[in-house]
């Protein structure tokens, strides 16, 4: 499947870009991201090009970035762990939370944590290879995140006996133990493994937080990993990339994926379908809500969807459904209840 995350998990790394003075539309183009994401927090995106926006801050602005972000960012921003975590009584359950809301967080992300004699092991991974410096990023800020949550009972930071973490491919550790010290070492494995003395994670709070979750809470929200088979995600995908006017091709697809065009192609032949298969009916199901929408012109409608004009346009609808768009839209109202367009929206549903 597409590994996908929330947008609201770019919120502190375009915060620190934008008191940089970096151009965040340009950031944004640059790892293949819809500037949409800056309005539409719960908008899943690609979490290859989310972990991209990550990789290239890093490079212009150190290897340590990511646990200065984290450093520099408030409470409520700090994604899901600032949202999540409020209203937990001590650090345990607070990354008990979290381990529970991460599937609608994001599709690849995983973190546990088990009690050993007198201290917690915390592990965090990603389901998905990416390449060591993307990784080390990540985790990196992973890392940051749970050391800032363990703060929050008035220790101080680094709040954590040891960090395992993949290095950086070129810098190693090294960065990592400017900050917080010789309790960091290098790991082969493709996660992090964090110790933390039980008496820190089983402390309560200095100032309890009160649950301030929005109303749209991801509690809310679908998870990201319920979609399950590579057409299900890939339909999610398109749907987001349509309604956002985003040219959907085969090659961006299979960016988002983390694998090459050919690759991709095979998986889809594989669950018996195509990409130019799936693209139609993305714009089949578009199309009908769009159509309801009697301010749109059949034209724009056409444009924004990515035809190359009209008439390659009405050709497709008539394959869909027998008849022009705009006969379609004319007899689209039935007294019955809904609309005829409202009704093959839900046939496809």
């Amino acid at each position: 499947m597409i590994p996908l995350i929330r947008a609201f998990a770019l919120l502190p790394t375009l915060r620190w870009l934008a008191d940089a003075g970096a151009p965040l539309e340009r950031c944004l183009a640059e790892v293949d991201l819809p500037a949409a994401a800056l309005v539409d927090p719960f908008r899943p995106v690609p979490l290859v090009h989310a972990a991209a926006l990550l990789r290239n801050a890093a490079r212009v602005y150190g290897p340590d970035l990511p646990s200065r972000i984290i450093a520099t960012t408030g409470n409520l921003e700090i994604a899901m762990l600032g949202k999540v975590a409020l209203g937990a009584s001590t650090p345990g359950e607070a990354l008990a939370r979290v381990a529970a809301a991460l599937p609608c967080y994001c599709s690849h992300e995983h973190v546990s944590f088990e009690r050993q004699e007198g201290q917690y092991i915390v592990r965090e991974f990603f389901a998905h290879r990416f390449d060591a410096e993307t990784l080390h990023d990540l985790l990196q800020y992973a890392a940051a995140m749970i050391d800032r949550v363990l703060a929050a009972t008035g220790e101080t930071s680094p709040c954590f006996a040891r960090l395992a973490i993949p290095p950086h491919p070129v810098l190693g550790v090294e960065h990592l133990r400017a900050r917080y010290g010789e309790r960091v070492v290098a790991t082969t494995a493709h996660g992090i493994t964090m110790t933390v003395d039980a008496s820190i994670m089983e402390r309560r709070f200095s100032k309890a937080a009160r649950e301030r979750l929005n109303p749209r809470s991801l509690a809310d929200t679908q998870s990201l990993r319920s979609a399950g088979a590579l057409t299900h995600s890939l339909a999610a995908f398109l749907a987001l990339m349509i309604q956002g006017d985003q040219a959907p091709t085969i090659q961006r697809v299979a960016a988002a994926a983390g694998t090459s065009v050919r690759s991709f192609q095979r998986q889809l032949e594989a669950d018996g379908t195509s990409f130019s298969k799936q693209l139609a009916e993305a714009r089949r199901s578009e199309t009908l809500k769009r159509l309801q929408q009697q301010e749109l012109t059949i034209a724009s409608i056409a444009a924004t969807l990515g035809y190359s004009d009209q008439a390659t346009f009405t050709r497709a609808f008539r394959r869909w459904t027998g008849t022009a768009p705009g006969q379609y839209r004319e007899r689209s109202a039935d007294p019955r209840g809904g609309s005829q367009a409202a009704r093959e929206e839900r046939s496809i549903s």
